[in-house]
């Protein structure tokens, strides 16, 4: 086939774009770890201006240029703002005067720059963004009552839109494409990303609100009042009562020392029934999917039972802190930490907690409680903690 062709003599061409491509996968983009690589396929309907050189051919013009057709595409998003894609499509055909017409088929590969959006919408392609797109293209002929010559079989191609993604992964896009200096076209399409369900990242996981947990006030012994016998006529009666004994409670939060687990809580930090702060310290089960700061499902309904928790004590302010593991760079894992202490206090003010008390705070590596040696140890590293800011 004659467009295949064309494209085969754009190969080295094509090796340099995909060069610049895999380039785009390290540097900056290589912290850039929040990010599925998703196949995607789409088409679309278009409309097309074709303006064949008709100066070498005496007695023939260009009767009508706007034309229209369809187009079939396939890619794949490489990172948080790149992604290749390729093309074919039917421009229609140019009506030639006094007689005759020029029908174009075109084929391109080109990268596709992202922006407009911020980061985490654009690296989950969800939401409005604009892009532009560069590669290479090749181009078929078929004439009727004419002769022709194609110059240029491949070339250089331009263009850039506007995509909206949905939650579904279905994304709607509008955009201009150039295609040499004869072919141009404006389309609307329609596309799906294979291998995600985009509605995760962005629904929160239902869970029954938590039972409320009480606070245990020291028990307070009161003896009974002990009255004497009744008094003889010439004497009065005589009452007295035993002062109420009150149970030690060194730290003031509410539980006695005979049943409080931990005896050194700070005054005002709210505790549960054997007297450990509520709030303070590793939040277990709170992870993240690998290498990433999106939350997994069973995090979230931990959180949940947070934000329950929080709306009990609407005073309390929270630092979060989280921290990685040494796998990978040390700046890297900062990043990644400062992530995800954003992401959990991100879901919390999603569901109804002012982010006034909330204080993210970044550790990576630098703080490990357990060996780096080990599975064990480095999952236990990989954490989240809690603390209240007084």
């Amino acid at each position: 086939m004659e467009i295949v062709k064309n494209l085969t003599r754009a190969s080295t061409i094509l090796a340099g774009l995909a060069a610049i491509s895999a380039c785009s996968l390290v540097g900056p983009f290589q912290a850039d770890r929040n990010f599925d690589n998703r196949i995607y396929a789409g088409g679309g309907l278009l409309g097309s201006n074709l303006d064949p050189d008709t100066d070498s051919a005496p007695g023939v013009s260009v009767d009508s240029s706007a034309s229209g057709g369809g187009s079939l595409l396939l890619g794949y998003d490489l990172n948080n703002r790149f992604s290749v894609e390729g093309h074919v499509a039917d421009l229609g055909q140019a009506d030639l005067a006094p007689s005759g017409s020029v029908s174009y088929q075109v084929a391109g590969v080109s990268a596709l720059v992202y922006g407009l959006n911020d980061r985490r919408a654009r690296g989950q392609r969800r939401g409005f963004s604009g892009y532009g797109r560069l590669g290479v293209g090749a181009l078929n002929n078929d004439a009727e009552q004419v002769d022709f010559e194609r110059v240029n079989d491949a070339h250089l191609l331009v263009g850039a839109g506007a995509e909206y993604g949905f939650d579904n992964g279905l994304a709607a896009r509008l955009e201009a494409v150039l295609h040499d200096e004869d072919a141009r076209f404006v389309q609307l399409a329609l596309l799906y990303r294979f291998g995600t369900d985009n509605r995760r990242r962005s629904t929160p996981v239902a869970s029954p609100k938590a039972p409320e947990v009480p606070v245990v006030e020291a028990p307070v012994v009161k003896a009974p009042a002990i009255v004497t016998p009744a008094p003889l006529p010439e004497t009065q009666p005589l009452v007295r009562e035993i002062a109420p004994a009150v149970l030690p409670d060194s730290d003031n939060d509410g539980v006695s020392d005979a049943l409080d687990s931990c005896a050194d809580t700070s005054e005002g930090n709210p505790v549960d029934d054997v007297g450990c702060s509520l709030f303070d310290g590793v939040i277990e089960g709170v992870n993240f999917k690998s290498g990433s700061d999106e939350l997994t499902p069973e995090s979230a309904v931990i959180l949940t039972d947070v934000v329950a928790k929080l709306n009990d004590f609407p005073d309390v302010r929270l630092a979060i802190k989280a921290h990685t593991d040494n796998a990978g760079e040390a700046v890297g894992n900062l990043r990644l930490s400062r992530r995800r202490a954003l992401s959990v206090a991100r879901y919390l003010i999603e569901n109804g907690i002012r982010g006034s008390r909330l204080r993210p705070q970044a550790f990576g590596e630098s703080e490990p409680i357990e060996t780096n040696e080990t599975a064990e140890g480095r999952a236990s590293n990989r954490r989240v903690e809690f603390a209240v800011v007084q």
